[in-house]
């Protein structure tokens, strides 16, 4: 049966995946606007870039959150393959106890930085730097969400999960 961290985790993950998207379209459709309007109208737009940039950033957050969730993250494997698959385990979850701890003190220190910036606005679109800065705690929050369910996993099974391109471990 599938528990509710699952289940919440894969449609986290799924809504990760269409933003990803998304931010994708919108930011080739502004830089294509961007180059249409310079060369052929002779008038660029002047927040074409800050959105590209700012846009850039949130996919870059929320891309990394779904690399993590598909344990696609760089790793080195090659130290844990001469261990037994007991001592991989049992170090799959220290390692992840890490990872989640670094997470965590992420996310803290990510909303003190959001809230540092509330009031301070960007050049062109005089927007809140807040929504910027947010992309930092809420990738952290689902990383930390996934961390957890590939924790529980793993302690669950008794064996380490495979990373990506690995077919078992």
């Amino acid at each position: 049966m599938e528990s509710t961290l699952t289940r919440v985790s894969t449609a986290v993950y799924s809504i990760c995946k269409v933003m990803v998207i998304l931010l994708t379209v919108e930011i080739t459709l502004v830089i294509t606007a961007n180059i249409f309007g310079r060369y052929v109208l002779d008038a660029s737009l002047y927040w074409a870039e800050e959105v590209v940039r700012y846009s850039f950033v949130w996919a870059t957050f929320i891309g990394a959150t779904c690399a993590y969730k598909n344990r696609g993250l760089i790793s080195m494997s090659v130290f844990t393959h001469w261990l037994s698959p007991g001592m991989r385990w049992k170090i799959g979850l220290i390692l992840d106890a890490v990872v989640g701890l670094f997470l965590l003190i992420s996310l803290v220190f990510g909303v003190k930085l959001t809230l540092a910036v509330l009031h301070q606005r960007s050049a062109s679109l005089e927007i809140s730097m807040a929504i910027v800065y947010i992309c930092i705690p809420l990738s952290c929050l689902f990383m930390l969400l996934f961390n957890l369910e590939q924790f529980f996993t793993v302690l669950r099974q008794r064996r380490p999960l495979a990373i990506w391109g690995e077919e078992h471990v």
